[in-house]
């Protein structure tokens, strides 16, 4: 047993040794007054996919909600890691904490965020959720001022929000208190995890409410590179001025954070199918990001003019976001509501990373290629090559350190800047008496009026680096050499095998115009809704034309084929328009218990990606529908759903490495099919015990696709699981309350089955199935102190996602077992320490 396993193990040890602990104080274990009477939350009311508040029973649509307690003692890794046990979402949050995670929500085929929108109290943060290395997550990082997250699936989500048909994910955050209350929190944890949280709230006058807090932490990494890989914080408040009839929120926030993306990492060598590359770079804890690679210098050129400029790989995702707005809401009369919510946004993202690029080779194989190159490149004077570490100069043997392989991965550069004013006013009337308030049922209706203006940029810029295989790798050069043994040139330069593989520059400002209507209707028991939206989307921009060119360095063939800019403005523009609307249908057979079902057609605009990039993408149309039971006792809740979604003539791209290396672009069109049931659930049968969990069934199936710039058309895709999307997700979190020497402690753990996957829609390379088991014991050690311990895959299972999605989106790896993939993470310990007041 290594070293690092060893303190694994008896971590693992003394966690459980709690546990162990608790359970044996189950005799005297006491009813508590605090923790233990957490009731199903039969009051809860809904904000999320709905023009007014509603109790979660009387919602006829797909909702979950979480807790502050659910949060804590989940502790997610990320806004996606907290979102893997909402039934109908499959996550991947395997690359980092902010900014590189993957959600399939109901079958439907597109990764990052590219149908789910999210929210910051009720209000979007940005129009497109999903752009090429932007998703919208990066931009909240959740801490103390969370007070709870709701998540509509499907359903009303495409009416109250644009580019949502997936669902909405909203962030409910804390607002200002009647009487003074606070926390501050210290986490530390492995991988050199420190991080300090804190709130405060109360009143500043009789009618003036705050509330203010966020978080600063820093660690090594759950996959250590060699360097500080998370570090930053958020401070972000409220003002409520409660003036009677009107009540006005005014928020603001400033998020300057950094968190490294984690790439998909070779599993098996290629050479030999039967051989585990895990003693080299294990999948719990390796990765091909290391102190060599944090500082580099990249070059390309713009116009007639070569360039050089610096990364820092440690700056990882970086996300500077600034954000104010004002909520007012306004009870005009009996039934009559005003409500405008306006947000303005800034925000700046650099995105350094490091992406899989191709298999491993041989380090022989990779020389002999070299050599060819060699030759052509320096003259007939070059007899031999060799390795050198680009680092220090010295010899390097992949025999001797990286079991004999070396590979090509992708080093990113990209940046991205943009800004968002976003308006949303709304009108509802509640007719309690007259012809919409009596014989034609009892009417609500909302009418509404969105506008979001934009401006955005973005520039990218791709290289190729050449480096051993193994974990925390050598950057390496290839060294010609003639037949003294003099040094004539360098296949490679300062660990990179080709400069400017690709490169992306342009900007799109615009707008969504979109107004809105919902009506509810009541008689009795039975109430049937509708709602529609219809949006217009507008852009202005255009992309920098790319061509290719050899900058001149004598020395090296890094250089020979560069990509840039060529100084030509290529100026565009794109108008569409979306039509989303959905109608459903509730009875309450009882006051805690209903039956819905729901019809929903959805349209996904494309991304700014039409302008900047000249990406050529039709609106997506998304049919969907779901029918459900949900009752809500103290003790019980439960709900379950079948739902069903389809695409026509669905339009995706993926990056992919071109035949001579350089990065481009894969367009598909086809059609898919899901159908599926959800199952939810919390019960709590007695004082000291409560069980709640999740279950997702489906089958997400393609039925057609095509290379959309080919033309060709895929044979055999009838049927075939959808890429990377499981048919069974499973979830469960028992929980225990006791008291152990007279201090309340509760104790849970969380089993997470994820089913499994293909990498690719021909279903030729699986991603088998996995469990993780997560624990958090937390002790009331006095009326105002928390203590908290959280452990996440505590038996350190080996989860793969992804596969490797710039080589296998179609055709899948060379075998039927995954040999290139991202794993989860290896065990994960924090322990924190709460005071409250």
């Amino acid at each position: 047993m290594t070293r690092h396993s060893s303190v694994l193990a008896q971590r693992s040890g003394w966690l459980l040794s709690c546990a162990v602990i608790a359970l044996a104080g189950m005799p005297q274990a006491q009813a508590q007054t605090d923790k233990s009477t957490e009731a199903a939350p039969i009051e809860t009311v809904i904000v999320t996919g709905t023009p007014i508040g509603r109790a979660k029973v009387d919602a006829a649509f797909s909702v979950s909600t979480m807790s502050e307690e659910e949060l804590q003692r989940a502790a997610p890794l990320s806004v996606v890691d907290m979102l893997k046990s909402v039934p109908g979402f499959s996550a991947e949050p395997s690359g980092g904490e902010g900014g590189g995670g993957n959600l399939y929500v109901r079958g439907l085929p597109g990764g990052g965020w590219k149908y789910v929108q999210l929210q910051e109290d009720g209000l979007i943060l940005f129009g497109e959720p999903q752009d090429s290395f932007l998703n919208i997550d990066s931009f909240d990082v959740t801490d103390m001022m969370t007070q709870r997250v709701e998540v509509v699936r499907g359903g009303t989500a495409p009416v109250f929000a644009d580019n949502a048909p997936g669902g909405i994910v909203n962030i409910i955050t804390r607002r200002g208190t009647d009487t003074p209350e606070g926390a501050i929190s210290i986490t530390g944890g492995n991988h050199g995890y420190i991080r300090g949280d804190g709130y405060s709230s109360g009143p500043l006058t009789d009618k003036i409410t705050y509330a203010v807090g966020g978080y600063l932490r820093q660690d090594d990494g759950y996959r250590e590179p060699g360097f500080t890989a998370d570090r930053g914080g958020q401070i972000r408040g409220s003002l409520s001025f409660n003036l009677g009839d009107v009540h006005i929120d005014v928020d603001a926030k400033y998020l300057n954070d950094r968190n490294i993306f984690y790439t998909a990492l070779p599993l098996i060598d290629p050479t030999d199918s039967s051989k585990s590359l895990s003693n080299v770079l294990s999948p719990l804890y390796g990765t091909v990001v290391s102190k060599a690679l944090e500082y580099t210098t990249l070059k390309s050129f713009n116009g007639s003019d070569n360039f050089t400029e610096s990364m820092d790989l440690s700056d990882g995702i970086h996300t500077k976001v600034f954000q104010t707005g004002v909520s007012l809401t306004w009870n005009i009369s009996d039934g009559l509501i005003l409500t405008d919510k306006i947000r303005y946004v800034n925000a700046h993202v650099v995105y350094n990373g490091v992406f899989s690029g191709s298999s491993p080779v041989s380090g022989t194989a990779y020389l002999a290629s070299s050599l060819t190159k060699a030759v052509a490149g320096f003259g007939a004077s070059v007899s031999s090559v060799k390795y050198v570490d680009a680092t220090t100069g010295s010899n390097f043997d992949p025999s001797r350190a990286s079991d004999g392989l070396v590979m090509e991965t992708g080093l990113y550069r990209v940046r991205t800047n943009l800004s968002s004013f976003v308006n949303d006013l709304q009108l509802t009337k509640e007719f309690n008496d007259g012809p919409l308030g009596g014989m034609l049922g009892k009417h609500t209706i909302s009418a509404g009026l969105f506008v979001n203006y934009y401006n955005f940029s973005q520039n990218r810029l791709y290289s190729n680096i050449l480096v051993s295989v193994q974990n925390q790798p050598h950057l390496l050069d290839v060294v010609a050499l003639n037949a003294s043994g003099n040094t004539v040139g360098y296949v490679t330069d300062h660990g990179f095998a080709r400069y400017g593989s690709g490169v992306y520059a342009g900007d799109a400002n615009g707008y969504y115009l979109a107004p809105y209507f919902w009506d509810t209707v009541k008689f009795g028991d039975l109430s049937v809704d509708v709602g529609v939206r219809y949006t217009r989307y507008h852009a202005d921009g255009g992309n920098y034309a790319t061509g290719t060119r050899n900058l001149g360095d004598a020395t090296t063939l890094a250089d020979n084929n560069v990509i840039g800019l060529t100084g030509v403005y290529n100026p565009r523009s794109d108008n569409r328009n979306a039509f989303n609307w959905s109608a459903g249908i509730q009875y309450k057979f009882i006051p805690q218990a209903e039956v819905f079902a729901r019809y929903t057609s959805a349209e996904r605009l494309p991304t700014q990606s039409t302008v900047y990039i000249t990406d050529v993408t039709p609106n997506t149309p998304i049919k969907q529908a779901e029918g459900g039971v949900r009752v809500v006792f103290d003790s019980l809740s439960f709900s379950a759903t079948t739902f069903w979604s389809r695409f026509k003539n669905l339009s995706t791209s993926t990056a992919i490495i071109n035949p001579d290396a350089s990065i481009g672009t894969l367009y598909l069109k086809g059609d898919t099919q899901t159908i599926g049931e959800e199952l939810e659930f919390e019960w709590k049968p007695i004082e000291f015990f409560s069980i709640q969990g999740s279950a997702t069934i489906q089958n997400p199936e393609t039925q057609s696709l095509t290379n959309t710039s080919t033309g060709l058309v895929y044979p055999g895709m009838d049927g075939k699981q959808l890429s990377r999307i499981p048919k069974y997700i499973y979830s469960a979190t028992p929980t225990f309350y006791y008291n152990v020497f007279g201090k309340p402690v509760e104790v849970s753990a969380t089993v997470y089955y994820m089913g499994k996957r293909f990498v690719d829609y021909s279903n030729h390379t699986e991603l088998p199935a996995f469990t993780t088991i997560d624990l958090s014991i937390s002790a009331q050690l006095t009326e105002k102190i928390d203590l908290r311990l959280n452990a996440q895959n505590l038996t350190n299972t080996n989860g793969i996602t992804e596969g490797n999605p710039r080589t296998d989106t179609v055709g899948g790896q060379e075998t039927s077992d995954v040999n290139y993939g991202r794993p989860i993470f290896g065990a994960i310990y924090k322990m924190s320490l709460t005071y409250k007041w």
